[in-house]
């Protein structure tokens, strides 16, 4: 059984304390262990990042230097990107297709924000005032805490590491107890491409003590979170003690509002892709699905027809198409929903119990319910598993009122040939981000966050990097100061 302990200072941290086991979501059977850290860990961890802030050659770096290292980082994941997928996958049960897609690309995200540091300087401010210029200058913060969740430890790391290192922060990562593992080892691989002791830092264990002892220490100046809606109150809870900003990245319940006009077929993939890839272990997950009257029958007809070919297998095999959900207590939450779902009188039209009955790991497959109502616990609450909700509408008015009928607001997609109704309906809809005849894309250049209790704060574009500074205004005399009294 392989043993993670801290990254603290550039280096692994000899470990006598108490741990907590990984398992393999595949088999159920742990296969790691991390270290349980404590509150003293995470004190060690964040002046490390702040030393290296203040002190060092992080410190005495500026933007044209901190993106060369960023470069190189970006150089070392493009050639050993592979090292990291077992990890990853051991700790939370994606499929090895996902994984190495997402891997394969991670060090563009660091190519990216390396550009974006380079863009940054003072810029010139325009007044109203006589004899006086001012500029705008931006800061770094210091101490960034990263919390991260275990469905995508590294794509979503790259989301908050890359664009704060731009801005000339340090970080402590917290990832998730139930997959750290990957966190770890890309630590490891960035301190050996040349990222400064101290710059990058990694305290595992549970949130409630090593977490909370991160956000509420008093050398930390930012917080950036991404997971449950319950666990962002926490995070915002431990962070406002301290006058802390944080950007938190929460759960969703996204509607796909699918119009009679719109491609069947393309509608389909993309509302397949939208619940079923990653097992709808994603924020994003498109969990309701609001088809228009004329076209509930045959649409729902064709996407059971995919969805029950869907291919239960073990995450490291690339022709497995639904993998382990991630953890055991999180597949006892999607059971239990399934169950209030056939209670609440929804139909069952697929159950993905039944079709993972015996099977050795933490599997549910793909389920599928009609009649789903307002009222029922399946539309109000994140299942974050591979569970969707069907209901039927006949209006355009009707489709926006149900889309918005949601606690969350992360993402929505439209589907519909119709130029003017997709934008109408994109516009109405209240979400971060609304796709349309398309789901689930993420770039750089494009923000991502959520309203209502999605969370608050963006990540990812045009603004990323100045999330992670402070604005500062400096004036200047041009001109003699007038007598303030004068005779």
């Amino acid at each position: 059984m392989r043993g993670y302990t801290p990254f603290i200072n550039g280096e692994d941290l000899p470990w006598d304390g108490p741990w907590l086991d990984s398992t393999d979501p595949a088999t159920g059977q742990a296969w790691s262990r991390v270290a349980r850290c404590s509150a003293a860990e995470a004190d060690q961890a964040i002046k490390s990042a702040d030393r290296a802030f203040r002190t060092g050659p992080w410190a005495e770096a500026g933007a044209a230097a901190r993106a060369d290292i960023l470069d190189r980082l970006a150089g070392a994941l493009e050639a050993r990107w592979e090292e990291l997928v077992e990890p990853e996958i051991r700790d939370n049960g994606k499929r090895i297709t996902e994984v190495r897609g997402q891997f394969a690309g991670l060090h563009s995200w660091y190519r990216h924000f390396a550009s974006e540091a380079r863009k940054l300087a003072p810029e010139p401010q325009a007044n109203s005032i006589h004899g006086v210029e001012s500029t705008g200058h931006h800061l770094p913060y210091g101490v960034v805490v990263a919390i991260t969740p275990w469905n995508s430890p590294l794509m979503i790391l790259a989301w908050k590491l890359a664009p704060a290192l731009a801005a000339g922060n340090t970080v402590v990562v917290k990832p998730s107890e139930m997959a750290s593992a990957s966190t770890l080892e890309f630590a490891r691989l960035a301190h050996q491409a040349g990222l400064p002791s101290g710059v990058l830092n990694v305290v595992t264990g549970l949130g409630h003590e090593a977490g909370e002892a991160l956000v509420r220490h008093p050398l930390t100046r930012k917080v950036t979170f991404t997971g449950s809606d319950m666990g962002g109150r926490k995070v915002a809870e431990a962070a406002a003690a301290g006058v802390v900003p944080a950007t938190l990245e929460l759960g969703g319940k996204s509607p796909q509002v699918v119009f009679a006009d719109a491609d069947l077929e393309n509608a389909v993939n993309g509302v397949l892709s939208g619940i079923f890839l990653s097992n709808g272990q994603t924020c994003v997950a498109g969990s309701r699905l609001l088809l228009q009257a004329p076209i509930a029958e045959a649409f729902t007809a064709r996407l059971l027809e995919r969805a029950r070919a869907l291919r239960l297998g073990d995450p490291m095999d690339p022709a497995t198409q639904i993998a382990p959900l991630a953890n055991e207590p999180h597949l006892r939450k999607v059971r239990s929903m399934i169950v209030q779902a056939k209670d609440d009188g929804a139909e069952c039209l697929l159950d993905g119990l039944a079709t993972a009955n015996g099977k050795t790991g933490y599997y549910v497959g793909p389920t599928v319910f009609s009649g789903v109502t307002q009222n029922m616990q399946l539309w109000r609450e994140e299942v974050f598993g591979p569970v969707l909700a069907i209901a039927q509408f006949d209006s355009e008015e009707e489709a926006i009122r149900l889309a918005n009928d949601s606690n969350y607001g992360l993402a929505a997609g439209v589907w519909t040939s119709d130029t003017a109704r997709g934008a109408r309906a994109a516009a109405a809809i209240e979400a971060g981000t609304v796709y349309v005849n398309h789901y689930r894309s993420v770039d750089p250049s494009s923000p991502i966050g959520g309203i209502k209790l999605s969370g608050y704060g963006r990540e990812l574009g045009p603004d990323a990097v100045k999330d992670f500074l402070q604005a500062k205004s400096i004036w200047t005399g041009t001109a003699p100061v007038p007598d303030p009294f004068p005779a």
